[in-house]
């Protein structure tokens, strides 16, 4: 009789350690859908990380340190024109990257002088300006993890005929002079082009639901 109370008590205890962790994980994602409906800057979602509440965590912090990063990608006017524009956001989106910015614009001279101003003096730089000059580019901003890497390797080459298959590049371009797609090549070149091309009220900040399916 006393063995039958003794399981008696374990299955309770089990079903009620179970009943709290399936608890525990409806309340995270309550608070991971009500803070992906809210402004990123809202203090009760502010550097939130939705994951269990284990040893587990301070992993996720370390995979995550660098998540912020941002590059500018620019479609440009070749790309526009072959409809190009809805294949970039596709890649980028299904590689696990996030748009936190999107617009497009006409580019003024003066911005574009602004943008390409290391390259001033040099005898490209008036075709250069008069071609990305010529009709509607689609800028944006992406985030993600070591994104201005590895979006430069998604872009390819700046020769198409020298930038493997399977990037945009390698994939739409056939001549230098209409390679499609701009990318930043670096953590400050990203900075200023984002800074140039966006006000801070353009760029969002938002919850992901899907990083933790991206990110370890």
């Amino acid at each position: 009789m006393s063995g039958f109370i003794l399981l008696l008590i374990s299955l309770t205890t089990i079903k009620y350690i179970s009943s709290q962790k399936l608890n525990t994980n409806i309340h995270l994602n309550d608070k991971q859908e009500v803070c992906s409906n809210k402004d990123g800057g809202d203090s009760l979602c502010e550097n939130q990380i939705f994951d269990q509440p284990s040893s587990s965590k301070l992993s996720v912090l370390n995979n995550m340190a660098g998540a912020s990063e941002r590059t500018f990608i620019m479609v440009k006017p070749d790309g526009v024109q072959r409809g190009l524009v809805g294949e970039v956001l596709r890649r980028f989106e299904q590689r696990g990257y996030k748009l936190v910015a999107l617009k497009m614009i006409h580019p003024p001279r003066a911005l574009l002088e602004s943008h390409y101003e290391e390259h001033k003096g040099k005898k490209f730089y008036d075709p250069l300006l008069a071609y990305i000059g010529s009709g509607p580019v689609v800028a944006m901003v992406w985030e993600g993890l070591n994104v201005i890497t590895v979006g430069r390797k998604m872009l390819g080459a700046t020769d198409p005929a020298k930038s493997d298959p399977g990037t945009l590049r390698g994939d739409y371009g056939i001549v230098t002079g209409r390679n499609i797609v701009h990318g930043s090549d670096s953590e400050s070149a990203a900075k200023r082009e984002i800074d140039l091309w966006f006000r801070p009220d353009e760029v969002s900040n938002w919850v992901h639901t899907a990083e933790r399916w991206i990110y370890e």
